[in-house]
C-alpha cells in the first residue's frame, strides 16, 4: 500500500527541513512526500531538490487558502492513503507511517486520526482517559467540534479527521469529493459532514493512540494565525464564518433558527481557545485582555468579516474538481 504524506507549507523554511529529514527517516517501505510549497523560495526548492531523494515531490504554487492547498498537494499525489501533516508539526517516532497503515488492514476504516502531544518528552495523558474517549472527536449540535487528540485509549467511529496526523483513504475522495475551499478554519469539519452523508454500511473514521505527532503552535511563519495584535478577533471571525458558510450550508434550517446562539457559541469557544494550551506563551494580562475584547467586539466582527464569502468553493467530485 503506498502512502502519500501531504505536506502544505508556507514561510517555514527550517520547520519543513526538519520535518523532512524525520519523514525520510521512517521505516515504512512504500510512502511517497508531496510538499505544496508557497514561499516563492527557489533557494528551499533547491536545497529540497539536491537531497536526490525519488520519494520527495516539491510543488511550487502560489499561496492559496489551507483547504485548497491541501486539495492542491493531494492532485499531485499517488497514495492509496493520503497521510496530512503540516510543516510546524513533527512525528515522533520511525514508525509513525506504519501505525496508521495498520489500521487500513481494516477494509471498513476509511480514515485515522494519531495522537497529539505538546511535550514530546514528557506526553499529557487526560486525568480520565475514559471519559475523554467518550466526549472525544465528536460534534456539537453547533456542528463544532471537541477534539480531546491527546488520548491514550483508541476510539471506534469518530465523527471527524482532525487536519495534522490524519489519513484517509484516497478511494473515499474519489467518491465524495475532497475538503470545501475558501475556508479559513474547520474545513475538517465540512469533509466529515461529507463523509457522513455518503458513508457506506460499517464504514468509520477511528482514534488510534499509537501514530504519535509533536503539535507545536510557536512556530513562525505560516498563515499567522496567532500573530500581530488581533489574533484573537481573527479567530472569532474565522469561527463565524465557518457557523455561516459551512453549518449554514449543510444544515441551513438549523442555523437560520439559531443564529443568535452561534453567535453566542462562537464567542464561548473563542475564549476558550485563548485559555487553552496553544496560547501558553501568552501573558495573563494578554490573554484576560483579549477575552473582554471578544466579548465586547462582536458587533463590530459582524459587520466587518475580512474572509470574503465569493472565496468559498464546494468540491463535490474529486475528479470533477480535478479536472479530470
Amino acid at each position: 500500500m503506498l502512502v502519500s504524506v501531504v505536506v502544505r507549507s508556507y514561510q517555514r523554511k527550517t520547520a519543513l527541513l526538519e520535518l523532512v529529514a524525520r519523514l525520510r527517516g521512517q521505516r515504512y517501505p512504500h510512502f511517497e512526500v508531496v510538499i505544496l510549497e508557497q514561499s516563492n523560495d527557489p533557494a528551499l526548492v533547491q536545497e529540497l531538490e539536491s537531497l536526490g531523494d525519488a520519494r520527495l515531490r516539491v510543488v511550487v504554487k502560489e499561496p492559496t487558502n489551507p483547504p485548497a492547498a491541501r486539495n492542491e498537494a493531494i492532485r499531485h499525489s499517488k497514495g492509496d492513503v493520503i497521510l496530512l501533516i503540516d510543516d510546524d508539526d513533527l512525528p515522533l517516532g520511525d514508525d509513525w507511517i506504519a501505525e496508521h497503515v495498520k489500521n487500513y488492514e481494516d477494509p471498513d476504516c476509511m480514515g485515522v486520526v494519531g495522537r497529539l502531544v505538546a511535550d514530546p518528552e514528557h506526553p499529557r495523558a487526560p486525568r480520565f482517559p475514559k471519559v475523554a474517549r467518550h466526549f472525544a472527536m465528536r460534534f456539537t449540535v453547533f456542528k463544532d467540534t471537541t477534539a480531546l487528540a491527546h488520548n491514550t485509549l483508541r476510539k471506534e467511529d469518530i465523527d471527524f479527521l482532525i487536519g495534522s496526523n490524519a489519513s484517509v483513504r484516497r478511494s473515499l475522495l474519489d467518491r465524495i469529493g475532497g475538503w470545501d475551499e475558501g475556508i479559513p478554519m474547520n474545513e475538517e469539519q465540512s469533509f466529515a459532514i461529507k463523509f457522513a452523508r455518503h458513508r457506506r454500511p460499517g464504514e468509520r473514521f477511528v482514534f488510534d493512540p499509537a501514530p504519535l505527532m509533536w503539535r507545536r503552535t510557536n512556530v513562525p511563519g505560516g498563515l499567522g494565525r496567532r500573530a500581530g495584535t488581533d489574533w484573537h478577533l481573527r479567530e472569532l471571525e474565522a469561527r463565524l464564518f465557518y457557523y455561516e458558510h459551512v453549518v449554514g450550508h449543510y444544515f441551513e434550517r438549523r442555523y437560520r433558527t439559531l443564529r443568535p446562539l452561534f453567535w453566542l457559541r462562537g464567542i464561548e469557544q473563542v475564549v476558550v481557545w485563548i485559555w487553552d494550551a496553544d496560547n501558553r506563551h501568552r501573558s495573563f494580562e494578554e490573554r484576560l485582555r483579549a477575552s473582554f475584547e471578544v466579548v465586547s467586539g462582536l458587533p463590530d466582527v459582524l459587520r466587518f468579516q475580512r474572509f470574503p464569502e465569493t472565496a468559498v468553493r464546494r468540491v463535490p467530485r474529486w475528479n470533477e474538481a480535478d479536472g479530470r
